[in-house]
Protein backbone atom coordinates (compact mmCIF):
# COMPACT_ATOMS: atom_id res chain seq x y z
CA UNK A 1 0.00 0.00 0.00
CA UNK A 2 2.88 2.23 0.67
CA UNK A 3 4.23 1.34 -2.57
CA UNK A 4 1.17 2.44 -4.62
CA UNK A 5 0.82 5.87 -2.61
CA UNK A 6 4.46 6.47 -3.47
CA UNK A 7 4.14 5.75 -6.94
CA UNK A 8 0.73 7.85 -7.92
CA UNK A 9 2.09 11.05 -5.80
CA UNK A 10 5.54 10.98 -8.07
CA UNK A 11 3.53 11.25 -11.27
CA UNK A 12 1.86 14.32 -10.18
CA UNK A 13 4.49 16.32 -8.73
CA UNK A 14 6.51 15.44 -12.46
CA UNK A 15 3.27 16.97 -13.98
CA UNK A 16 3.21 19.92 -12.14
CA UNK A 17 6.69 20.78 -12.03
CA UNK A 18 7.14 20.65 -15.97
CA UNK A 19 4.06 22.57 -16.33
CA UNK A 20 5.14 25.74 -14.07
CA UNK A 21 8.66 25.48 -15.94
CA UNK A 22 7.22 25.58 -19.06
CA UNK A 23 4.70 28.41 -18.02
CA UNK A 24 7.83 30.82 -16.47
CA UNK A 25 9.78 30.26 -20.13
CA UNK A 26 6.89 31.78 -21.79
CA UNK A 27 6.60 34.61 -19.76
CA UNK A 28 10.07 35.34 -19.96
CA UNK A 29 9.80 35.50 -23.61
CA UNK A 30 6.88 37.31 -23.64
CA UNK A 31 8.20 39.88 -21.39
CA UNK A 32 11.94 40.75 -22.07
CA UNK A 33 13.03 41.22 -26.45
CA UNK A 34 15.90 39.18 -27.34
CA UNK A 35 19.38 40.63 -28.13
CA UNK A 36 18.96 40.68 -31.55
CA UNK A 37 15.48 42.91 -31.80
CA UNK A 38 17.31 45.13 -29.66
CA UNK A 39 20.42 45.49 -31.98
CA UNK A 40 18.11 45.54 -35.13
CA UNK A 41 15.93 48.50 -33.27
CA UNK A 42 19.31 50.35 -32.43
CA UNK A 43 20.65 49.95 -36.13
CA UNK A 44 17.37 50.96 -37.55
CA UNK A 45 17.45 54.60 -35.68
CA UNK A 46 21.07 54.62 -36.51
CA UNK A 47 20.88 54.39 -40.38
CA UNK A 48 17.99 57.28 -39.75
CA UNK A 49 20.51 59.53 -38.35
CA UNK A 50 22.97 58.86 -40.75
CA UNK A 51 20.41 59.43 -44.10
CA UNK A 52 19.27 62.18 -43.02
CA UNK A 53 23.14 64.05 -42.84
CA UNK A 54 24.02 62.42 -45.96
CA UNK A 55 20.55 64.24 -47.63
CA UNK A 56 21.39 67.96 -45.94
CA UNK A 57 25.08 67.15 -47.44
CA UNK A 58 23.45 66.55 -50.95
CA UNK A 59 21.39 69.39 -50.71
CA UNK A 60 24.33 71.46 -49.59
CA UNK A 61 26.26 70.15 -52.55
CA UNK A 62 23.69 71.39 -54.90
CA UNK A 63 23.61 74.67 -53.84
CA UNK A 64 27.24 75.01 -54.12
CA UNK A 65 27.05 73.51 -57.86
CA UNK A 66 25.08 75.99 -57.92
CA UNK A 67 26.55 79.30 -56.71
CA UNK A 68 29.95 77.79 -58.40
CA UNK A 69 28.28 78.17 -62.00
CA UNK A 70 26.71 81.30 -61.27
CA UNK A 71 29.92 83.19 -60.65
CA UNK A 72 31.60 81.85 -63.42
CA UNK A 73 28.39 82.83 -65.78
CA UNK A 74 28.40 86.70 -64.03
CA UNK A 75 31.36 87.76 -66.12
CA UNK A 76 31.83 91.74 -66.13
CA UNK A 77 29.96 92.29 -69.99
CA UNK A 78 26.88 89.66 -67.96
CA UNK A 79 26.60 91.61 -64.45
CA UNK A 80 24.04 94.39 -64.28
CA UNK A 81 25.04 97.69 -64.90
CA UNK A 82 22.71 100.07 -62.61
CA UNK A 83 22.71 100.31 -58.79
CA UNK A 84 19.33 97.72 -57.73
CA UNK A 85 19.30 96.36 -61.48
CA UNK A 86 18.84 92.58 -61.60
CA UNK A 87 19.52 89.33 -63.27
CA UNK A 88 17.94 85.75 -62.88
CA UNK A 89 18.94 82.27 -64.53
CA UNK A 90 16.73 79.97 -63.14
CA UNK A 91 18.11 76.26 -63.05
CA UNK A 92 16.13 75.17 -66.45
CA UNK A 93 17.89 77.85 -67.90
CA UNK A 94 21.26 76.77 -66.30
CA UNK A 95 20.51 73.33 -67.82
CA UNK A 96 19.81 74.73 -71.25
CA UNK A 97 22.96 76.90 -70.92
CA UNK A 98 25.40 73.23 -69.74
CA UNK A 99 26.46 75.32 -66.44
CA UNK A 100 25.44 72.42 -63.99
CA UNK A 101 24.21 68.69 -64.52
CA UNK A 102 20.30 67.55 -63.09
CA UNK A 103 20.00 68.20 -59.81
CA UNK A 104 17.97 65.52 -57.70
CA UNK A 105 16.44 65.31 -54.01
CA UNK A 106 16.82 62.27 -51.55
CA UNK A 107 14.25 60.66 -53.51
CA UNK A 108 15.79 60.69 -56.69
CA UNK A 109 13.33 62.80 -57.99
CA UNK A 110 14.62 66.45 -60.34
CA UNK A 111 14.53 69.36 -58.40
CA UNK A 112 11.93 72.34 -59.16
CA UNK A 113 13.74 74.57 -62.35
CA UNK A 114 11.60 77.18 -61.39
CA UNK A 115 11.79 77.40 -58.28
CA UNK A 116 15.24 76.92 -58.16
CA UNK A 117 17.25 80.14 -59.34
CA UNK A 118 20.40 82.54 -58.86
CA UNK A 119 19.72 86.14 -58.72
CA UNK A 120 22.50 88.97 -59.11
CA UNK A 121 21.59 92.23 -57.98
CA UNK A 122 24.17 95.33 -58.02
CA UNK A 123 24.57 97.35 -55.28
CA UNK A 124 26.95 100.87 -54.95
CA UNK A 125 30.42 98.92 -54.68
CA UNK A 126 29.51 95.40 -55.07
CA UNK A 127 27.29 92.60 -56.02
CA UNK A 128 24.66 90.42 -54.03
CA UNK A 129 24.36 87.16 -55.57
CA UNK A 130 21.14 84.89 -54.09
CA UNK A 131 20.94 81.09 -54.93
CA UNK A 132 17.68 79.54 -54.13
CA UNK A 133 17.55 75.82 -54.49
CA UNK A 134 14.14 74.00 -54.02
CA UNK A 135 14.11 69.85 -54.37
CA UNK A 136 10.85 68.05 -52.81
CA UNK A 137 10.10 69.19 -49.24
CA UNK A 138 13.30 70.96 -48.66
CA UNK A 139 13.72 74.57 -49.68
CA UNK A 140 16.54 77.31 -48.83
CA UNK A 141 18.53 80.04 -50.15
CA UNK A 142 22.41 81.32 -49.66
CA UNK A 143 23.52 84.89 -50.02
CA UNK A 144 26.81 85.93 -51.10
CA UNK A 145 28.61 89.33 -51.64
CA UNK A 146 31.45 89.77 -54.69
CA UNK A 147 33.39 92.32 -55.56
CA UNK A 148 36.93 93.37 -56.64
CA UNK A 149 38.73 93.40 -53.38
CA UNK A 150 42.72 93.51 -53.06
CA UNK A 151 42.75 89.49 -52.33
CA UNK A 152 40.79 88.46 -55.32
CA UNK A 153 43.34 86.14 -58.01
CA UNK A 154 41.94 87.92 -60.29
CA UNK A 155 38.19 89.95 -61.47
CA UNK A 156 35.71 89.53 -59.36
CA UNK A 157 35.55 87.28 -56.14
CA UNK A 158 33.50 85.74 -53.04
CA UNK A 159 33.59 88.10 -50.41
CA UNK A 160 35.46 87.32 -46.99
CA UNK A 161 33.91 88.13 -43.51
CA UNK A 162 37.65 88.75 -41.58
CA UNK A 163 37.79 86.97 -38.39
CA UNK A 164 38.41 89.27 -35.13
CA UNK A 165 42.10 88.47 -35.25
CA UNK A 166 42.61 89.18 -38.85
CA UNK A 167 41.02 92.57 -37.99
CA UNK A 168 43.26 93.30 -34.87
CA UNK A 169 46.35 92.54 -37.50
CA UNK A 170 45.25 95.02 -40.09
CA UNK A 171 44.43 97.57 -37.60
CA UNK A 172 48.24 97.23 -36.49
CA UNK A 173 49.69 96.97 -40.34
CA UNK A 174 47.63 100.21 -40.50
CA UNK A 175 49.24 101.60 -37.29
CA UNK A 176 52.72 100.54 -37.90
CA UNK A 177 52.68 101.31 -41.97
CA UNK A 178 50.59 104.20 -42.30
CA UNK A 179 50.07 104.77 -46.20
CA UNK A 180 51.05 108.54 -46.44
CA UNK A 181 48.13 110.58 -48.19
CA UNK A 182 48.64 112.34 -51.35
CA UNK A 183 50.01 115.70 -49.94
CA UNK A 184 49.08 118.77 -52.44
CA UNK A 185 52.11 121.46 -51.41
CA UNK A 186 52.99 124.27 -53.20
CA UNK A 187 55.66 123.10 -55.82
CA UNK A 188 58.84 124.87 -56.26
CA UNK A 189 59.82 126.38 -59.50
CA UNK A 190 63.24 127.43 -60.18
CA UNK A 191 64.21 131.40 -59.80
CA UNK A 192 65.03 133.05 -62.80
CA UNK A 193 68.99 133.63 -63.05
CA UNK A 194 70.80 136.65 -63.46
CA UNK A 195 71.94 137.28 -66.90
CA UNK A 196 75.16 137.61 -65.91
CA UNK A 197 75.56 134.78 -63.67
CA UNK A 198 73.08 132.14 -63.90
CA UNK A 199 72.17 129.36 -61.59
CA UNK A 200 70.84 125.94 -62.59
CA UNK A 201 68.49 124.32 -60.35
CA UNK A 202 67.65 120.62 -59.98
CA UNK A 203 64.74 118.38 -58.53
CA UNK A 204 64.15 115.11 -57.61
CA UNK A 205 60.39 113.86 -58.17
CA UNK A 206 58.65 111.19 -56.16
CA UNK A 207 57.62 108.19 -57.12
CA UNK A 208 55.49 105.53 -54.84
CA UNK A 209 54.40 102.19 -55.40
CA UNK A 210 51.72 100.37 -53.55
CA UNK A 211 51.49 96.63 -53.26
CA UNK A 212 48.76 94.17 -51.91
CA UNK A 213 48.45 92.12 -49.61
CA UNK A 214 48.09 89.08 -51.96
CA UNK A 215 47.58 85.45 -51.17
CA UNK A 216 49.31 82.23 -52.78
CA UNK A 217 48.25 78.53 -52.63
CA UNK A 218 49.93 75.38 -52.59
CA UNK A 219 49.33 71.67 -54.12
CA UNK A 220 46.27 69.63 -52.99
CA UNK A 221 47.04 66.78 -50.07
CA UNK A 222 46.00 63.40 -50.75
CA UNK A 223 42.67 62.01 -49.32
CA UNK A 224 42.94 61.08 -46.00
CA UNK A 225 39.67 60.21 -43.40
CA UNK A 226 41.01 62.63 -40.33
CA UNK A 227 38.71 65.59 -40.28
CA UNK A 228 40.40 69.02 -41.77
CA UNK A 229 39.07 72.63 -40.61
CA UNK A 230 38.81 74.68 -42.76
CA UNK A 231 39.60 78.42 -42.22
CA UNK A 232 40.44 81.35 -43.92
CA UNK A 233 43.80 80.40 -45.08
CA UNK A 234 42.55 76.57 -45.42
CA UNK A 235 40.30 75.27 -47.91
CA UNK A 236 38.55 71.54 -47.65
CA UNK A 237 37.20 69.95 -50.11
CA UNK A 238 35.29 66.39 -48.55
CA UNK A 239 33.78 63.00 -50.76
CA UNK A 240 31.92 60.46 -49.00
CA UNK A 241 32.30 56.82 -50.24
CA UNK A 242 30.87 53.38 -48.99
CA UNK A 243 33.09 51.27 -47.31
CA UNK A 244 32.66 47.43 -45.89
CA UNK A 245 31.79 47.66 -42.13
CA UNK A 246 31.49 43.71 -41.40
CA UNK A 247 28.34 41.47 -41.50
CA UNK A 248 24.80 41.30 -40.26
CA UNK A 249 23.07 38.09 -39.69
CA UNK A 250 19.45 37.98 -40.94
CA UNK A 251 16.57 35.14 -41.42
CA UNK A 252 15.38 34.81 -44.50
CA UNK A 253 12.46 32.27 -45.47
CA UNK A 254 12.99 29.44 -47.47
CA UNK A 255 10.39 27.34 -49.31
CA UNK A 256 10.64 23.72 -49.64
CA UNK A 257 8.27 21.71 -51.36
CA UNK A 258 6.75 18.31 -49.32
CA UNK A 259 4.73 15.39 -50.87
CA UNK A 260 2.04 14.38 -48.07
CA UNK A 261 -0.82 11.83 -48.15
CA UNK A 262 -3.86 12.86 -46.97
CA UNK A 263 -7.76 11.50 -46.55
CA UNK A 264 -9.83 13.25 -49.15
CA UNK A 265 -13.57 12.93 -49.99
CA UNK A 266 -14.70 11.99 -53.52
CA UNK A 267 -17.97 11.69 -55.07
CA UNK A 268 -18.74 8.71 -57.67
CA UNK A 269 -21.26 7.27 -60.03
CA UNK A 270 -22.62 4.57 -57.52
CA UNK A 271 -25.94 3.39 -60.13
CA UNK A 272 -28.31 5.29 -62.95
CA UNK A 273 -32.15 5.19 -62.95
CA UNK A 274 -34.75 6.25 -65.36
CA UNK A 275 -36.65 9.62 -65.15
CA UNK A 276 -38.91 11.45 -67.22
CA UNK A 277 -36.72 14.68 -68.12
CA UNK A 278 -38.38 17.83 -69.67
CA UNK A 279 -35.97 18.87 -72.77
CA UNK A 280 -38.01 21.68 -73.66
CA UNK A 281 -41.04 23.10 -75.12
CA UNK A 282 -43.33 23.54 -78.44
CA UNK A 283 -46.39 25.65 -79.67
CA UNK A 284 -49.07 23.18 -80.87
CA UNK A 285 -52.72 24.42 -82.63
CA UNK A 286 -55.81 24.12 -80.24
CA UNK A 287 -58.04 25.64 -82.72
CA UNK A 288 -59.18 28.84 -84.54
CA UNK A 289 -60.99 31.77 -83.79
CA UNK A 290 -62.24 34.92 -85.52
CA UNK A 291 -59.94 38.36 -86.35
CA UNK A 292 -60.73 40.86 -87.63
CA UNK A 293 -57.40 42.73 -88.92
CA UNK A 294 -56.70 45.89 -91.13
CA UNK A 295 -55.15 44.89 -94.70
CA UNK A 296 -54.03 46.33 -97.97
CA UNK A 297 -56.61 45.01 -100.36
CA UNK A 298 -56.10 45.68 -104.30
CA UNK A 299 -58.98 47.32 -105.94
CA UNK A 300 -57.76 48.11 -109.64
CA UNK A 301 -55.27 49.22 -111.38
CA UNK A 302 -53.56 52.50 -112.88
CA UNK A 303 -50.81 53.06 -116.26
CA UNK A 304 -48.01 55.09 -115.26
CA UNK A 305 -45.98 56.68 -117.79
CA UNK A 306 -42.27 55.79 -117.40
CA UNK A 307 -41.32 58.47 -119.75
CA UNK A 308 -39.94 56.26 -122.65
CA UNK A 309 -40.29 55.89 -126.27
CA UNK A 310 -40.08 53.14 -128.73
CA UNK A 311 -39.91 52.63 -132.40
CA UNK A 312 -40.06 49.95 -134.36
CA UNK A 313 -42.04 48.19 -137.62
CA UNK A 314 -44.51 46.60 -134.77
CA UNK A 315 -46.11 47.62 -131.64
CA UNK A 316 -45.60 45.17 -128.98
CA UNK A 317 -48.21 43.52 -127.14
CA UNK A 318 -49.31 44.73 -123.61
CA UNK A 319 -48.64 42.67 -120.85
CA UNK A 320 -49.96 42.34 -117.12
CA UNK A 321 -47.37 44.63 -116.13
CA UNK A 322 -46.56 46.92 -119.52
CA UNK A 323 -48.97 48.67 -121.96
CA UNK A 324 -47.35 50.21 -125.68
CA UNK A 325 -49.85 53.17 -127.09
CA UNK A 326 -48.90 54.28 -130.69
CA UNK A 327 -48.54 57.65 -130.95
CA UNK A 328 -47.18 57.74 -134.77
CA UNK A 329 -46.91 56.19 -137.80
CA UNK A 330 -44.64 56.92 -140.96
CA UNK A 331 -43.83 55.29 -144.25
CA UNK A 332 -40.16 56.66 -145.08
CA UNK A 333 -39.73 57.11 -149.08
CA UNK A 334 -35.73 56.73 -148.72
CA UNK A 335 -34.48 54.11 -146.59
CA UNK A 336 -31.60 51.83 -147.13
CA UNK A 337 -33.16 48.89 -144.32
CA UNK A 338 -36.24 49.67 -143.62
CA UNK A 339 -37.67 48.13 -147.36
CA UNK A 340 -40.53 50.91 -147.41
CA UNK A 341 -42.07 49.55 -144.44
CA UNK A 342 -44.05 51.23 -141.81
CA UNK A 343 -42.30 52.60 -139.02
CA UNK A 344 -44.31 53.12 -135.17
CA UNK A 345 -43.41 55.13 -132.16
CA UNK A 346 -45.21 53.93 -128.78
CA UNK A 347 -44.98 55.42 -125.33
CA UNK A 348 -44.45 52.62 -122.65
CA UNK A 349 -46.73 52.86 -119.73
CA UNK A 350 -46.28 50.64 -116.09
CA UNK A 351 -48.88 49.23 -115.07
CA UNK A 352 -49.11 49.79 -111.15
CA UNK A 353 -51.89 47.73 -108.73
CA UNK A 354 -54.13 50.30 -106.41
CA UNK A 355 -54.44 49.50 -102.97
CA UNK A 356 -56.89 50.22 -99.98
CA UNK A 357 -56.78 49.49 -96.91
CA UNK A 358 -59.81 47.89 -95.09
CA UNK A 359 -61.40 45.87 -92.32
CA UNK A 360 -61.39 42.60 -92.78
CA UNK A 361 -62.72 39.59 -90.82
CA UNK A 362 -61.19 35.96 -90.84
CA UNK A 363 -60.13 33.00 -88.54
CA UNK A 364 -56.60 32.65 -87.61
CA UNK A 365 -55.10 29.74 -85.78
CA UNK A 366 -54.73 29.42 -82.14
CA UNK A 367 -51.50 27.97 -80.23
CA UNK A 368 -50.57 27.35 -76.84
CA UNK A 369 -46.98 26.39 -75.54
CA UNK A 370 -47.01 22.56 -73.97
CA UNK A 371 -42.89 21.10 -72.53
CA UNK A 372 -41.82 18.00 -74.09
CA UNK A 373 -40.11 15.57 -72.37
CA UNK A 374 -38.17 12.33 -72.34
CA UNK A 375 -37.09 9.48 -70.72
CA UNK A 376 -32.99 9.42 -69.62
CA UNK A 377 -31.00 7.59 -67.46
CA UNK A 378 -29.62 9.89 -64.93
CA UNK A 379 -26.84 9.12 -62.81
CA UNK A 380 -26.87 8.86 -59.11
CA UNK A 381 -23.71 9.79 -56.89
CA UNK A 382 -22.37 8.79 -53.85
CA UNK A 383 -19.14 9.67 -51.63
CA UNK A 384 -16.06 7.64 -50.28
CA UNK A 385 -12.74 8.05 -48.45
CA UNK A 386 -10.12 7.44 -50.15
CA UNK A 387 -6.03 8.37 -50.10
CA UNK A 388 -4.66 11.03 -52.02
CA UNK A 389 -1.07 12.12 -52.56
CA UNK A 390 -0.62 15.72 -53.05
CA UNK A 391 2.68 18.67 -53.05
CA UNK A 392 2.19 21.32 -50.39
CA UNK A 393 4.74 23.91 -50.25
CA UNK A 394 6.10 24.91 -46.68
CA UNK A 395 8.59 27.99 -45.58
CA UNK A 396 10.72 27.45 -42.97
CA UNK A 397 13.87 30.11 -42.33
CA UNK A 398 17.42 30.28 -42.57
CA UNK A 399 20.05 32.18 -41.10
CA UNK A 400 22.13 34.58 -43.89
CA UNK A 401 24.77 36.68 -43.51
CA UNK A 402 25.09 39.99 -45.29
CA UNK A 403 27.53 42.85 -45.82
CA UNK A 404 27.08 46.12 -43.88
CA UNK A 405 28.42 49.09 -45.21
CA UNK A 406 28.69 52.27 -44.43
CA UNK A 407 29.08 56.09 -45.39
CA UNK A 408 33.34 57.13 -44.96
CA UNK A 409 33.62 60.99 -44.96
CA UNK A 410 37.47 61.37 -46.88
CA UNK A 411 39.06 65.46 -46.60
CA UNK A 412 42.01 67.18 -48.45
CA UNK A 413 42.91 70.88 -48.19
CA UNK A 414 44.89 73.57 -49.98
CA UNK A 415 46.98 75.51 -47.61
CA UNK A 416 47.35 78.94 -48.41
CA UNK A 417 49.34 82.40 -46.69
CA UNK A 418 49.22 85.49 -47.04
CA UNK A 419 51.90 87.66 -48.79
CA UNK A 420 52.07 91.21 -47.00
CA UNK A 421 51.95 94.05 -48.98
CA UNK A 422 54.21 97.00 -48.67
CA UNK A 423 54.96 100.33 -50.26
CA UNK A 424 57.85 102.09 -51.72
CA UNK A 425 59.08 105.61 -52.45
CA UNK A 426 61.54 106.17 -54.92
CA UNK A 427 63.10 109.31 -56.53
CA UNK A 428 63.42 110.66 -59.71
CA UNK A 429 65.90 113.23 -61.70
CA UNK A 430 62.70 112.43 -64.38
CA UNK A 431 59.08 113.96 -63.79
CA UNK A 432 58.58 111.16 -66.74
CA UNK A 433 60.29 108.17 -65.78
CA UNK A 434 59.24 105.65 -68.17
CA UNK A 435 61.22 103.00 -66.56
CA UNK A 436 59.57 103.54 -63.19
CA UNK A 437 56.05 103.61 -64.55
CA UNK A 438 56.42 100.03 -66.68
CA UNK A 439 56.92 98.92 -63.06
CA UNK A 440 54.07 100.36 -61.63
CA UNK A 441 54.96 103.99 -59.83
CA UNK A 442 53.47 106.53 -59.83
CA UNK A 443 53.83 110.32 -59.23
CA UNK A 444 52.89 111.80 -55.27
CA UNK A 445 53.51 115.28 -56.61
CA UNK A 446 56.12 115.64 -53.92
CA UNK A 447 59.64 117.46 -55.44
CA UNK A 448 62.58 118.21 -53.77
CA UNK A 449 66.08 120.27 -54.54
CA UNK A 450 69.00 118.64 -55.49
Amino acid sequence: MYEERKEKFSFKSFFLTLLLVLLFVFLMLWLFPTRNYVDEKLQSTYDLERLSVLYDEIFANNVGRMKDAAIGYFTNERMPKTVGETKKLTLQEMYDLHLVLKMKDKDGKPCDTEKSYVEMTKYTEEYRLKVNLSCGTQEDYIIVYLGCYNYCASGICEKRVPTPSQTTAKEEETTNNPTPSKPTPDKPTPEDPEPDNPIITKYLYEYKLVVNDSKTCGNWTSWQKEEVKATDLVKVETKTEKEFAGYKTIKVPVTKTETVTKKVNERYISKYITELVMTGTKDVQTGTTTKTVTEKVKVGTVEVDTGKIGTGTAVPKNTSTTVYKKISEDTPTSCSYCENETIYTWKIYKIEPVYEVQEVTKEVPVYKTIKVYETKEVPVYSYRTIEKQEEVEKTTYEEKKIKQYKNVTYYRSLTCKINKGYTDIKWSKSKVDADLVGKGYKLTGNVKKV
